[in-house]
């Protein structure tokens, strides 16, 4: 009796160690893939922050009023400039004090409360000169923000640089590039620059443009820079005013990304990593993968060019492919200005090599592209209101090193026969 009941103890002891081995030791992870442990969780970098978009602490207004200027601020006449431009500074007046007219040679002038500066543009009160100095303009302004204590600078400018009027010889806009790179290197922060247009009235108040550009240069830590951005440009493409956005200086970190419905696999909770994919059932897994784009500047949702972005491939030999993407953009969120914008990537992995794979896929964002810009670039002389004299050497030296965006690092998605 007693030997037949310690042999159906032993018995079960054995059965239950089997069982322990067969539930607990399913490998996901087959290929040890480094960026997962075994069990198919993310190794995830301690050190990695998320890029999040913050709202400043307080905003500095800046306005160029210039010679070139005038054609925006005519007496007592309505353009599309004085409403955006009212719009957004009183939109983020909470945020600002005042607003700064910036003198002839662009050293930092005088302030004026909201009413003033209304009134004044309104009846074009500003006393212009002939020339403006954009890289004056620019030191003073940033010797003038506080980034550290959560500050951003806004200049609103048409961006014609003409340090000496009309007389400005060749050689100095070929060498602008690189005065602009300098001075951005010199205090390493955040660019965008946001393009719009307006009618451009002649001393007869006649409309000699209807869609003369100008822009609103923004300065400061990138996640500020990039709230205001998204802000800004929201603002004006509400009154069909945005010409596009353009920015140098960031390091988004890793994208931001989600999941939707999966077929022929099951995610492992909130892991980007999917069980149970069998090929018996069907030879293809889909993964419906949702990156964030809010974050960016507003070309990568365009169709001709998020799929230049998007770089995938799989690293153990399996076939991959995206067979759709759709694109979701709003940029009022529950009626507050706030940018909801991604692309879904519809993932398709077939004849895999392994009991697993691992996708590495990233966005190499559109840094340089400037096809809402390349209309208003190209004018030989600062007189053509329908252009932007010199604004592509301005661009130029945003990217020319003295600030550059960083590489955003790769994801991994992983995909297992085993669950």
């Amino acid at each position: 009796m007693k030997k037949s009941f310690f042999l159906i103890r032993v018995l079960s002891i054995i059965a239950f160690l089997i069982l322990g081995i067969t539930s607990c030791d399913v490998i996901i992870n087959t290929n040890q893939d480094p960026h997962f442990d075994d069990e198919g969780t993310l190794i995830k970098d301690s050190t990695e922050v998320p890029f999040q978009l913050l709202q400043p602490n307080k905003i500095k207004f800046f306005v160029e009023v210039s010679g070139s200027m005038n054609g925006f601020f005519r007496k007592d006449q309505a353009t599309k400039f004085k409403e955006d431009v009212w719009r957004i500074i009183s939109y983020y007046s909470p945020l600002a004090d005042n607003v700064t007219i910036l003198t002839n040679d662009g050293a930092v002038g005088k302030s004026m409360s909201f009413e003033q500066y209304r009134k004044s543009m309104n009846t074009d009160a500003f006393v212009p000169g002939g020339s403006t100095n954009v890289l004056l303009m620019l030191k003073s302004i940033l010797e003038n923000i506080k980034t550290e204590d959560g500050e951003v600078a806004v200049l609103i400018s048409d961006m014609k640089y003409s340090p000496v009027g009309m007389a400005a010889p060749e050689v100095l806009l070929t060498q602008y590039s690189t005065d602009i790179s300098r001075l951005f290197g010199e205090y390493g922060k955040a660019i965008s620059l946001v393009g719009a247009s307006s009618e451009y009235l002649d001393k007869q108040n006649k409309i000699i443009c209807g869609e003369s550009p100008y822009y609103f240069l923004i300065l400061g830590n990138q996640e500020h820079v990039a709230y205001m951005r998204n802000g800004i440009s929201t603002l004006l493409e509400n009154n069909n005013d945005l010409i596009g956005n353009i920015e140098s200086g960031f390091n988004y970190g890793t994208p931001s990304y989600s999941f939707g419905i999966s077929d022929n696999c099951f995610q492992k909770e909130s892991e980007p990593t999917f069980t149970g994919y069998d090929p018996s059932y069907s030879d293809t897994c889909t993964i419906n993968l949702r990156v964030d784009l809010a974050n960016y500047r507003w070309a990568t949702t365009r169709k001709d060019l998020f799929p230049q972005t998007f770089k995938y491939k799989a690293i153990y030999g399996s076939e991959v492919s995206v067979s759709d993407i759709k694109y979701v953009v709003k940029n009022i969120t529950a009626k507050t200005i706030e940018r909801t914008a991604y692309a879904e990537v519809e993932l398709k992995i077939c004849n895999m090599a392994t009991e697993s794979e691992v996708i590495e896929w990233t966005l190499e964002l559109p840094d340089r592209d400037t096809t809402e810009f390349v209309p208003f670039l190209g004018a030989t002389t600062e007189r053509d209101v329908s252009k932007s004299y010199s604004l592509e050497y301005f661009i130029q030296g945003m990217f020319y090193g003295g600030v550059v965006n960083q590489s955003l690092k790769k994801n991994y998605i992983l995909i297992s026969k085993n669950s």
